[in-house]
């Protein structure tokens, strides 16, 4: 048998002048909370081992509130159980756009992905790393996502390790680096940006609606030329020179990328970028 991986090292950078980490933990609730400075992303193992996010945001001052928070919506109900899912797979109950789709060595392409661990480190002052394992029930395949937080600035980013211990090769047909989840807000504003030669960065913004709005290109290289990778969400209403909640992200990557952003059917917004 032989084990293959994919380092991801498209790291989906992410300044959230309302988000991210320094430490996690799991609690009797089974969560697990990384923190920044100012802001914080909270992650939850349901009873069925699947980990949602139930919380990106300005950091609460008692971790225990955080698992009180999905009471307060009343947003009506997810069929799946799993729009807000961590890192969302495709094949089996899924509903929306995935994260990682596979073909499995016998042909089949469900995947399920489930707790299995989680640790924090210190990687320097002011900058940790939480690895999160998650794992097929029924076929040897792997998945390790990673959240490293810079505690001082609110910045965090997020890759993923993808293995397989299976008889026969797998094809990844999708592998994001980054899944995530926003809730709770009224609308969402998309400044994306679009250029040419000497007038890169045009900036546009338009209200998020409900479907999948992609920024990709297939270029190959120079893609900062036409398409760049990086976007800001602005939250509730559209953001202002000097005044607003934003999300501010980009794909540390040089080459072909896609990020989708989908208003799910409950209004919420998930972010998913990686590789194209």
């Amino acid at each position: 048998m032989k084990k293959q991986s994919i380092n991801l090292r498209q790291s989906f950078a992410i300044a959230f002048f309302i988000l991210t980490s320094y430490c996690s933990t799991v609690t009797a609730q089974q969560i697990i909370a990384v923190k920044t400075k100012s802001n914080a992303l909270v992650l939850q193992v349901t009873p069925g081992k699947e980990v949602n996010t139930i919380y990106l945001g300005e950091k609460l001052a008692n971790d225990s509130d955080y698992s009180k928070i999905q009471s307060q919506f009343r947003q009506g109900t997810d069929y799946s159980g799993i729009y807000n899912a961590a890192y969302t797979a495709s094949g089996s109950k899924n509903l929306l756009e995935p994260a990682i789709t596979v073909t499995h060595a016998d042909g089949n392409t469900s995947l399920d992905l489930l707790y299995v661990s989680h640790k924090t480190n210190t990687v320097s002052t002011g900058v940790s790393q939480t690895e999160i394992t998650l794992k097929d029930p029924v076929y040897p395949v792997e998945v390790h996502l990673f959240i490293q937080a810079y505690y001082d600035t609110d910045v965090i980013e997020q890759w993923t390790t993808i293995q397989h211990n299976e008889k026969g090769s797998i094809t990844l047909n999708k592998y994001a680096s980054a899944n995530l989840y926003l809730k709770g807000y009224k609308n969402f504003f998309l400044n994306q940006y679009h250029g040419d030669w000497a007038k890169e960065m045009q900036p546009e913004e338009s209200k998020l609606t409900h479907g999948i709005r992609v920024l990709d290109t297939k270029l190959g290289s120079r893609t900062n030329l036409f398409q760049p990778s990086v976007f800001m969400v602005s939250l509730d209403k559209p953001a202002t020179e000097d005044e607003g909640k934003v999300l501010f992200a980009g794909l540390e990557w040089s080459g072909n990328f896609r990020t989708d952003l989908e208003l799910d059917p409950l209004n919420n917004l998930r972010v998913i970028s990686g590789i194209n």
